[in-house]
């Protein structure tokens, strides 16, 4: 099983190995649109995502699909949000994006009382650094979801993807970015065709180029 990943941060090979093995933790493989949770379940597990993309989204009563995030980086949380909700629920469902490989670790087996002092701190302190990076990116996807025109969203969408460089690989295909963005599919190809044709970005075959001064105009 994976010893890579955020919440063992600080841990060794062999305290990770018999913390799993102590968890009961599993490994599934998980065919492309295969569901690992639905709206509605109770948590069960934590789950972290060895190979493949999984997709975090809701669907409305009208079918309308809403994209919380897709992971694709191997060694990653998710599931942790809903984890020490008592009786809470997930608000959204999860999938498999493509065939992927996912380690569950049982939500009782997460209990801080039954892990030694040491690897105890450790991972209470990887999962608050987790869940205030969710946190955080969930505050962003809100401010971007708030904007009043999808041109204003594009740009906020690129400046944080880009970080401090001009360039944005793409994780996602239109119709993803468009229900990320809560838009339709239509809509962010005309404004994308109208951005680049502007100058303020270069589309690429697997990236865009953004100009961030212009895209700063428009926040």
């Amino acid at each position: 099983m994976s010893t890579v990943s955020e919440l063992f941060q600080g841990l060794s090979k062999e305290e990770v190995e018999v913390f799993l093995g102590e968890s009961l933790a599993k490994k599934s493989v998980v065919k492309k649109g295969e569901k690992i949770f639905s709206q509605g379940d109770k948590p069960k597990y934590l789950y972290i995502l060895e190979e493949g993309a999984v997709v975090v989204e809701s669907i409305s009563q009208s079918g309308k699909r809403s994209i919380v995030n897709i992971f694709k980086e191997s060694g990653t949380v998710f599931g942790e949000v809903y984890l020490y909700l008592g009786d809470g629920v997930y608000d959204y469902s999860c999938s498999a994006n493509e065939n992927s490989v996912v380690l569950s670790i049982p939500r009782e087996k997460l209990s801080f009382n039954e892990m030694s002092d040491s690897v105890k701190v450790k991972i209470i302190n990887n999962m608050l650094t987790i869940l205030s990076k969710k946190a955080l990116y969930l505050n962003k996807k809100l401010l971007i979801a708030t904007s009043f025109s999808i041109r204003e969203k594009l740009a906020k969408y690129f400046l944080e993807q880009a970080g401090e460089s001009e360039l944005v690989e793409l994780s996602f295909t239109r119709e993803e970015l468009a229900d990320y963005l809560g838009v339709t599919r239509p809509s962010i190809s005309r404004e994308l065709m109208n951005m680049n044709s502007e100058g303020l970005i270069e589309i690429r075959k697997n990236s865009i180029v953004i100009d961030r001064n212009k895209l700063h105009k428009f926040l």
